[in-house]
């Protein structure tokens, strides 16, 4: 063996190891340096401003009439899809606008997570006064914020919403106290959790909106309380007006999600005359599985209602009016008093039509789609019933006013039953026709009629939405001499 001969040689010896270059060394420390950098800057310089630092900061910029100041607090995209809000405070900052904005944050609530946005937070019933020359506005406001950025998140205006306002005079003079207050303690609205509900009710009722008025109700309670939620919507129909400044905020105790407002004053009018004022009070609780609002459970129209003005001038009684005095003198039934007035209002001239062969008023007393009944009763039986459209009782009254010269309708024993949006109305009428050929009456009938009356929502005016007429043919009158 030749001993020079090497017997393990190495077939793979190691390759020689290729530099890393210095360009990428120094590109690679420059991006960790700028990764370290960029983290420095999102932890230190990222707003530490809460919810309510905000809220102060709003505060001030409205006091201040800053418009500019303003517009930079809102989401560039909210202030467009929300441009009426925006621009009814906008209006109130410019120049030219004479006004001064004052904001209490005393009775302001804490700030609550806004479901489904986690980075929203909403302000709920903070109260706001409008200085005008010569008088003052109050508000109240919903304020809606998220906290956005890339870089450097800041919490901005998402809506600026006006839930409540009114105009009322406000003493700024200062007020001298006396030594001993003996005035009971009262809940001040602006310290009360419901007062934007309340705000939000009395805009409802006033701008006569049935399905706005509906959406602040609960819905079981909608149910529960079914003929007071009628009776109010039925009230919305004759223009209210809705008083506050008497209104009494209470907290239920020992259940701090209900409270009572009691003593709000409502009027109602009819066609600019104010009818009646009556007191109102709501109950009202926080309902809902996970987000949790301000509902109405009631709203019960209570105490006596009392007739600002007369509704009608008295008139001597004639035939063509339902006077008290041919119905027995007093009004019978449980309708409120402009109740009785209105219908009767409504039967007088329903009457006189009739009598003067006014086809046109006649009809007019009438709705649209009212639901008119003829049974003919015979032999003490029990009566066969017809049915009328109203085209086709208008060709029914045009024919009796071609077959008499003279009409005659009586009216007794009328009996009002409702209330002030709905009426049910019953009486006896006598119905006598003379032709043009003779004096005396050639045909008369006799029986009951019974009218369903409602308050039009179209016009606002009562009109006859059903009719019975039940004719008894062959009744004699007793005694007989």
């Amino acid at each position: 063996m030749n001993g020079s001969q090497n017997p393990n040689p190495n077939p793979n010896p190691n390759p020689k190891q290729t530099p890393i270059p210095r360009n990428l060394i120094w590109g690679g420390a420059i991006a960790g340096v700028a990764i370290v950098l960029i983290a420095f800057v999102v932890m230190f310089m990222s707003s530490s401003e809460t919810p309510d630092a905000f809220l102060a900061r709003w505060k001030s910029t409205l006091e201040s009439g800053n418009l500019k100041k303003y517009e930079g607090l809102w989401l560039p995209n909210a202030r467009r899809k929300y441009a009426q809000d925006y621009k009814r405070t906008a209006e109130l900052l410019q120049t030219d606008s004479q006004a001064r904005l004052e904001v209490n944050l005393s009775g302001a609530p804490s700030p609550r997570r806004v479901p489904r946005y986690p980075s929203r937070s909403q302000f709920e019933g903070i109260p706001l006064v409008v200085h005008f020359p010569g008088e003052s506005q109050q508000q109240v406001r919903n304020l809606t914020i998220e906290r956005k950025g890339i870089i450097q998140k800041r919490w901005k205006i998402v809506r600026d919403e006006v839930v409540g306002q009114e105009f009322a005079t406000v003493d700024t003079t200062p007020q001298v106290q006396d030594t001993e207050d003996t005035s009971e303690p009262t809940a001040t609205p602006p310290n009360s959790p419901v007062v934007p509900l309340v705000q939000a009710w009395k805009n409802a009722l006033e701008s006569q909106d049935v399905k706005k008025y509906t959406g602040l109700w609960d819905k079981s309670a909608q149910k529960k309380q079914k003929a007071n939620f009628q009776s109010a919507k039925r009230a919305m129909s004759q223009a209210p007006s809705v008083d506050l400044s008497q209104a009494t905020y209470v907290a239920v105790p020992g259940q701090k999600e209900r409270h009572i407002v009691s003593d709000i004053g409502v009027t109602l009018y009819d066609g600019g005359t104010p009818i009646e004022t009556h007191s109102r009070t709501l109950t009202i609780a926080k309902k809902g599985f996970i987000w949790k609002k301000w509902k109405l459970i009631n709203d019960e129209i209570g105490g006596e209602a009392t007739n600002p003005e007369p509704v009608v001038q008295y008139q001597e009684p004639t035939t063509n009016t339902v006077s008290g005095e041919e119905s027995g003198g007093t009004f019978a039934g449980n309708a409120p008093v402009d109740t009785q007035l209105k219908v009767r209002q409504v039967l007088g001239k329903w009457q006189s039509a009739w009598e003067g062969k006014d086809i046109e008023t006649y009809m007019s007393t009438y709705a649209a789609r009212a639901q008119i009944t003829r049974v003919t009763v015979s032999g003490g039986g029990k009566g066969k019933t017809t049915y009328l459209t109203k085209a086709q009782l208008r060709a029914k009254m045009q024919r009796l006013n071609q077959m008499y010269a003279e009409i005659q309708v009586t009216i007794s024993n009328l009996q009002i039953n409702g209330d002030r949006a709905v009426a049910d109305v019953t009486f006896l009428q006598k119905f006598k026709g003379t032709p043009a050929s003779g004096t005396r009456p050639a045909y008369s009938d006799y029986g009951t009629k019974k009218l369903n009356l409602m308050v039009d929502p179209t016009d606002g005016h009562w009109k006859i939405y059903a009719e019975s007429w039940s004719y008894y043919e062959d009744v004699p009158e007793f005694p007989k001499m």
